[in-house]
């Protein structure tokens, strides 16, 4: 395990590093959008992109381009989930929000060049691209992304949660599908789709990553718990009871590995993944 967190911090800095000349502080605007997510971040998603893709193949530029492309998506969907119409929150991560810091105007102006920024990034990378089969390949990586973070996925299931009719257990499920889980199955897949992973191995990955995708989420509802309890507000774990989410967890874990094992490309990191996220504390 102690190699596998060194690899993670590796892609994470790998990241950051082409993050970080995304936005060169040439102005004041410039500075804000570059501030929304230089406050910290796991940047799980954008390392589950870089991962996916060499499963196939060793690691290239426009496989980093696409995981930074997908962190300044899900860094916009943040920022504009800050908003007062929103969850109005002037804090995230310990810090002022971009709301918080620059106020609720340019806070929406920033979430809307990330995205527009993150499809540019895509287009760029492909453009760069001499092999038809690999520019088909990014091509169809641009779209899972696009649709997973639009109003097929992560937009949807924002508008779900603010209307905030959840009666049941299905609507749970389904909010946290779209809001959360569309995101991870993006990562995984486009990231794979990009290295020109078959589509045999394309199944059992989508498997894999929606498994993934609501761990996670039951993951942050067992760590939000008492609060959510205090105010009366239904997910998995109020809902289910504690016991019953840390079993569905098991459960979801061991069908991941079955699946994940499937694959005839590198997998070694996904494996070491499950492990990974049942040892998150945060």
């Amino acid at each position: 395990m102690e190699d596998f967190i060194k690899l993670i911090h590796n892609d994470k800095s790998i990241i950051e590093t082409r993050l970080n000349k995304v936005y060169a502080d040439n102005n004041e605007f410039e500075k804000m959008c570059a501030y929304s997510f230089s406050v910290g971040g796991k940047r799980i998603r954008a390392i589950l992109l870089l991962e996916a893709f060499k499963i196939c193949r060793d690691i290239s530029d426009i496989a980093i381009d696409f995981s930074v492309a997908l962190e300044l998506i899900h860094n916009y969907s943040l920022v504009h989930d800050d908003l007062p119409e929103m969850d109005d929150d002037k804090f995230r991560r310990g810090v002022l929000s971009v709301y918080g810091k620059y106020g609720q105007s340019n806070a929406v102006l920033v979430g809307d060049e990330l995205l527009n920024n993150a499809n540019l990034i895509m287009f760029k990378a492909i453009k760069q691209l001499e092999n038809i089969d690999e520019i088909k390949n990014a091509i169809s990586a641009s779209e899972i992304i696009l649709n997973s973070s639009g109003i097929n996925g992560m937009i949807y299931g924002q508008f779900l949660d603010l209307e905030n009719n959840v009666e049941n257990l299905s609507d749970i499920e389904k909010i946290n599908s779209l809001k959360t889980g569309e995101l991870f199955k993006a990562a995984i897949l486009a990231g794979a789709k990009l290295g020109g992973a078959s589509d045999n191995d394309l199944a059992h990955l989508e498997i894999y990553a929606k498994n993934l995708g609501l761990v996670f989420q039951l993951q942050d509802d067992l760590f939000d718990y008492d609060e959510d309890v205090e105010l009366n507000k239904k997910t998995f774990a109020t809902v289910l009871g504690k016991s019953e989410v840390e079993k569905k967890i098991e459960e979801l874990n061991k069908i991941s590995l079955q699946e994940i094992n499937k694959i005839s490309g590198r997998k070694e990191f996904f494996v070491n993944f499950i492990d990974y996220m049942a040892k998150r504390t945060y």
